[in-house]
């Protein structure tokens, strides 16, 4: 990985969508669980997770869940 750091978080206030952008690439395959939508680049690597129907009092209320799921995708979230 080069040295500019390609990681990004955006927030529609509007649409109420979290969109972390993890690494570089294109999207090619998605999995969907609930209102959470992971985007996958042709090696199989975590290009970007969307989270539909988001807002921060759910965040606050649901942080214990949270960190149990970026550890089931290997996400750096502590």
């Amino acid at each position: 990985m080069n040295k500019k750091n390609i990681q990004k978080i955006e927030y529609d206030k509007e649409s109420r969508v979290l969109s972390l952008k993890v690494s570089k690439g294109k999207s090619v395959d998605s999995d969907i669980r609930d209102n959470i939508v992971i985007d996958y680049d042709n090696k199989g690597k975590i290009v970007r997770i969307n989270v539909y129907d988001f807002t921060f009092e759910d965040f606050k209320n649901n942080l214990k869940e949270l960190k149990s799921f970026s550890s089931n995708f290997n996400l750096p979230f502590q």
